[in-house]
C-alpha cells in the first residue's frame, strides 16, 4: 500500500439530495416517514404530497415520475452515512489504520436497522421496475467507487482488486443487516466485522506482495 504522503484520489462525493429544492427535500422526508410507518404501498404520490403539506402533483413536478422519486428516497436512505464514513476514512494514512476505520464505518452502517429496513422494503420493487432498478444499480456503483477510493483507489495497478473488495463489502453489509434485522440477539456485528477486518488486511497485503514480486 502507498505511504502516508501518497497523493489521494478525490472522493466520489456527489450528493443528489443536496441538489434538490426545499420542497423536493420535504417530499423525500415525508416519503421516508410513510415508508417507515406504513410500508411501500403507502408511497402514493397523493399520500406523499399530503404528508409533506405540498400540492397534489408536487411529486411529478419535482421528480418527473414516481420511480424517479422512489429512487431518490433510496439515495437518501444510503447516501449520508456511506459518504461520511468513507470520507473520514480517506483522510487517514493508508494501510491497517484506514482499513480498520473503513470496516468500522461499514459496521455502523449495518447497525442502522431502520434505514436498512426501509431500503429492503423498497428493493423487491426495484427488481421489477426498470427505471428504479437502474437507479439502485447506480447507487451501488457509487458505493463501490467510494470504498475503492478509500482503500487507495489512486493506484491504477490495484484498482481492479480494490473494486472487487468493494463488491464484497457491499454484499456483506447488506447480508449482515438482513441477518441482524431477522434475529438481532444472535448476530454479533462487532465480532463479524473484526473477522472481516482481518480477512481484508490479509487479502490486500497478499495482493500487494504479489504485485511487488511481479515487478
Amino acid at each position: 500500500m502507498s505511504g502516508d504522503g501518497a497523493q489521494k484520489t478525490p472522493m466520489q462525493t456527489g450528493d443528489p439530495i443536496a441538489e434538490l429544492s426545499p420542497t423536493a427535500r420535504r417530499l423525500v422526508a415525508a416519503a421516508r416517514r410513510l415508508l417507515a410507518r406504513d410500508g411501500f404501498e403507502a408511497l402514493t404520490v397523493e399520500a406523499v404530497a399530503a404528508e409533506a403539506g405540498a400540492y397534489r402533483d408536487a411529486v411529478r413536478y419535482h421528480f418527473g415520475s414516481k420511480a424517479a422519486f422512489v429512487a431518490t428516497v433510496v439515495d437518501a436512505l444510503a447516501h449520508d452515512q456511506s459518504l461520511e464514513g468513507a470520507t473520514k476514512t480517506h483522510d487517514l494514512p493508508s494501510g491497517g489504520q484506514r482499513i480498520r476505520a473503513l470496516v468500522d464505518a461499514d459496521r455502523r452502517l449495518a447497525e442502522d436497522l431502520s434505514s436498512f429496513r426501509d431500503f429492503f422494503t423498497i428493493l423487491p420493487h426495484a427488481l421489477r421496475d426498470d427505471e428504479l432498478r437502474e437507479r439502485v444499480a447506480r447507487l451501488y456503483d457509487w458505493y463501490r467507487r467510494l470504498y475503492a477510493d478509500a482503500l487507495d483507489g489512486d493506484d491504477p495497478a490495484r484498482r481492479a482488486v480494490l473494486e472487487a473488495h468493494a463488491h464484497l463489502m457491499a454484499a456483506m453489509t447488506d447480508g449482515l443487516a438482513v441477518q441482524k434485522l431477522l434475529d438481532p440477539p444472535r448476530v454479533d456485528l462487532e465480532a463479524l466485522y473484526r473477522l472481516w477486518t482481518a480477512m481484508l488486511e490479509r487479502s490486500l497485503a497478499g495482493h500487494e506482495e504479489g504485485a511487488g514480486s511481479a515487478r
